[in-house]
């Protein structure tokens, strides 16, 4: 490879001053003339200047595209527009989130140089570090994509999105897969919803026998150190914590569609940073729970809410279909088992503070003590 056309993808929405820390972020970038890049930019609901912003930026710069006309966002999310206006020719697409950035000023030239040093024609998939949470050994692991997954974790590798580079052709394959409709709201306690990773399980779908790469080094961040006020009421109007559950879903139809076998994952599959995925979620939404209780005024909603946790802690009792290992599946049973128990005793005595303080709080301060490091690479 000479030369390499490169495009960076963003999805805006309402933050206009930290898409501009992105866009300065690129604009930093010191790289070489065989680096060809291009930025694409879709806005479909913003109301925060960003339609304004954007036109202006469209007259400033010649390598910017942008889809900014006013759609409704729960009939088509932003990503379904972005993927339209990628240009046939790109060869690579690095998908960035608005309030993320660039961490290093040749963040742009090193991945030019890790794609010229690796490259080869079945290479689809890049995973890139967060800055944070990298150990900077700039090793580089290369592997099928399946194997990198069960390997350093489905969703560190195909989670988060702005540490994810596809080759241009996976890339519009993989969004349009998921981007057609996306469900966040149920309509009855056993609905079904999509999950908080559609675009994980569509990546695995399409490169999961494909060759991917795994680079140990920090070349993006985020610009917040924590969730901001505006990204947690976003996540509460998205349903987000009850999606997460559903990413079980997302792998039981990887299982149906034979892309993965059953009973064929690691635990390692299923990290979530520092946990596993069910003790991140079991975490969550116990510690939460009495809080919910005590100042909700509706028992329609909170006997709902009830009911949503209760059936998504037996969906999470279908994960040991998925792992490979006896012990492991054992071990899950009962952990989750466990939960649907101490749930039913806690509704069945009023929401008692002694239960409370004597099953939940008890199994939340056993469950939050970390599995892995925080940094990704396990070597």
């Amino acid at each position: 490879m000479n030369k390499i056309k490169l495009a960076i993808a963003i999805p805006t929405y309402n933050r206009l001053e930290r898409l501009k820390v992105l866009l300065n972020s690129i604009d930093n970038q010191i790289f070489c003339k065989d680096l060809e890049l291009s930025l694409f930019i879709s806005n479909i609901a913003s109301t925060d200047g960003t339609s304004e912003f954007l036109e202006k930026e469209t007259q400033k710069r010649s390598n910017l595209k942008i889809y900014n006309k006013p759609e409704n966002q729960f009939i088509k999310p932003n990503i379904f527009y972005l993927n339209k206006i990628i240009s046939p020719d790109i060869e690579w697409v690095w998908f960035m989130g608005d309030d993320d950035k660039l961490s290093e000023d040749n963040s742009l030239q090193k991945i030019f140089e890790c794609l010229k040093k690796n490259y080869t024609n079945d290479l689809e998939f890049i995973c890139i570090c967060e800055k944070k949470r990298s150990k900077n050994t700039s090793k580089v692991y290369i592997d099928k994509v399946f194997n990198l997954c069960n390997r350093f974790g489905y969703h560190e590798m195909l989670g988060w999105i702005s540490s994810i580079i596809l080759k241009g052709q996976t890339f519009k394959k993989v969004f349009d897969d998921f981007a057609q409709s996306v469900k966040t709201q149920y309509n009855n306690v056993e609905d079904s919803i999509t999950s908080a990773y559609p675009h994980s399980a569509s990546i695995l779908k399409h490169s999961h026998d494909k060759k991917g790469l795994f680079y140990d080094i920090g070349l993006v961040e985020t610009q917040d150190e924590s969730q901001t006020e505006e990204t947690q009421k976003r996540w509460l109007e998205e349903n987000m914590i009850w999606r997460y559950f559903h990413v079980i879903d997302d792998i039981e139809n990887l299982i149906n569609l034979k892309i993965l076998k059953p009973q064929s994952l690691s635990l390692s599959f299923f990290r979530y940073q520092t946990y596993y995925l069910w003790d991140h979620l079991i975490f969550t939404t116990f510690k939460s729970l009495p809080h919910y209780v005590h100042t909700s005024t509706d028992a329609d909603e909170i006997n709902s809410h009830i009911n949503i946790l209760t059936n998504n802690l037996c969906r999470l009792l279908k994960t040991e279909n998925f792992l490979k290992d006896i012990k492991d599946r054992k071990d899950l049973i009962l952990k989750v088992t466990m939960c649907i128990n101490y749930l039913q005793i806690y509704v069945s005595n009023n929401f008692s503070e002694k239960i409370r303080v004597d099953l939940f709080d008890s199994l939340t301060n056993i469950i939050q003590i970390p599995n892995f490091p925080f940094q990704i690479n396990l070597d």
